[in-house]
């Protein structure tokens, strides 16, 4: 199965199915969730490639492509601490060109662990994926839908929570 294949198959088969993003499953069944692989095995070819993809959101509307996925299936991004280390230093570059304004990040990996969690506790698989996965979601669709939605801010404990429940601990 091809890297976005994967990736996006984990989206319907596990964030969707287990309700982990209220607001995924829209967007997906209507097929506004877009999937890119960065092959590079570079850092810096990878992240100017990353920011290509934001540029390449942003040229799109938003009723044709919504979020975009950014899938890295080499090992450049394999290990998490390089991969937390890309994110922010993604982060940073939106923050310094504006684009934060525009775009916000989510970001999933195999290995996900939370800061002062157990490696194996179940509430990890909130944020973990098949491959490590940089999402673009416009800052626009995400304010909309969290307007509309109570009480957002309790939504990682429940998916904490669920993960436990369903996968033990």
């Amino acid at each position: 199965m091809m890297p976005t294949e994967q990736t996006l198959q984990w989206v319907a088969d596990f964030v969707i199915r287990h309700a982990l993003c209220p607001f995924a499953a829209v967007p997906f069944k209507e097929g506004k969730v877009g999937a890119e692989v960065i092959n590079s095995e570079d850092f810096e070819e990878a992240f100017y490639a990353a920011l290509a993809q934001v540029q390449s959101l942003l040229d799109v509307a938003p009723d044709t492509l919504e979020t975009t996925l950014l899938v890295f299936p080499g090992d450049l991004l394999s290990d998490f601490e390089t991969f937390l280390d890309f994110v922010y230093t993604f982060e940073e570059a939106l923050a310094e060109t504006g684009a934060d304004e525009l775009i916000q990040l989510a970001h999933f990996h195999p290995n996900y662990c939370f800061e002062d969690v157990a490696e194996d506790d179940p509430g990890n698989l909130t944020n973990r994926a098949p491959l490590p996965v940089l999402q673009l979601l416009r800052t626009g669709s995400v304010a909309a839908v969290v307007a509309g939605y109570p009480d957002v801010a309790l939504i990682p404990g429940r998916n904490v929570a669920r993960m436990r429940e369903l996968f033990g601990n």
